[in-house]
């Protein structure tokens, strides 16, 4: 069942390498790995969808003409897709505001493509009107330090900082994994330029310096990073075995 969410537009980010995948992804990007008969990129559509997202803006470098073929097989009739092509990649913060054009003074939701999540978007983005901040992250609770790069928040769910990989959080920090789900104003993305860049450090990082309030809204149920050939095995592994129940990351 769809339900309308506030929210109409979304993009979701889709013109990494995948290089970490290795011979996975030799032929295809990783956005088209099948995760139980679903590309990640189809389970994050149907996602959108249920929310009563119209309009999803795609960004495209690494074999972007074959996503463009899977899309025009799987057609979806109630969603307009747009594709946002990128000659040379920009990464998260210029491949945002490349695709400024289609987004209309709204403000819209962004997903990364390589992650499954049981994480309800509709509870993310009624957290977001509640409290009506520039912008809202997505956060897993976590102080693996070696693997990823860390977010930092305080009591109250307001992001505080960020920490680089490999760098030990204090005992008292709070700590997470950034999902890979946000949602950016107009403010937010006004700090963003189509030239290679990170949202992390040329929206977050300048917001919180200029003391905007950011909002957390954690998930501690699943979230995988499909990032490595590892993390997409373990995925696979869960769900075949009935760890991971699907309709519930396709919720």
């Amino acid at each position: 069942m769809t339900q309308k969410s506030g929210i109409q537009t979304a993009m979701i980010m889709a013109a990494g390498y995948g290089s970490r995948l290795q011979n996975l992804t030799r032929e295809k990007p990783k956005s088209l790995l099948k995760i139980d008969g679903y590309t990640l990129l189809d389970i994050q559509i149907r996602k959108l969808q249920k929310i009563g997202i119209r309009k999803i803006i795609i960004n495209l470098h690494y074999f972007g003409k074959i996503i463009q073929e899977h899309l025009k097989e799987n057609s979806y009739s109630d969603v307009e897709i747009i594709y946002s092509e990128e000659p040379e990649i920009l990464g998260t913060g210029g491949g945002i505001a490349q695709a400024e054009k289609y987004f209309k003074d709204e403000t819209i939701i962004v997903v990364n493509s390589d992650i499954i999540s049981d994480i309800s978007l509709q509870d993310f983005i009624k957290y977001y009107y509640n409290h009506k901040t520039i912008s809202a992250i997505t956060v897993w609770p976590s102080r693996n330090y070696r693997d990823y790069a860390l977010v930092r928040y305080n009591r109250s769910n307001h992001l505080s900082g960020f920490l680089l990989k490999n760098s030990k959080p204090e005992t008292h920090e709070l700590t997470g994994i950034f999902m890979g789900y946000y949602i950016l104003t107009p403010a937010a993305r006004a700090y963003l330029r189509p030239v290679f860049s990170s949202v992390v450090s040329d929206f977050f990082q300048n917001a919180l310096r200029e003391n905007k309030r950011i909002d957390i809204f954690l998930h501690e149920n699943t979230w995988i990073d499909i990032g490595t050939v590892e993390n997409y095995e373990y995925a696979t592994q869960l769900i075949s075995k009935g760890r991971i129940n699907l309709e519930m990351i396709l919720r």
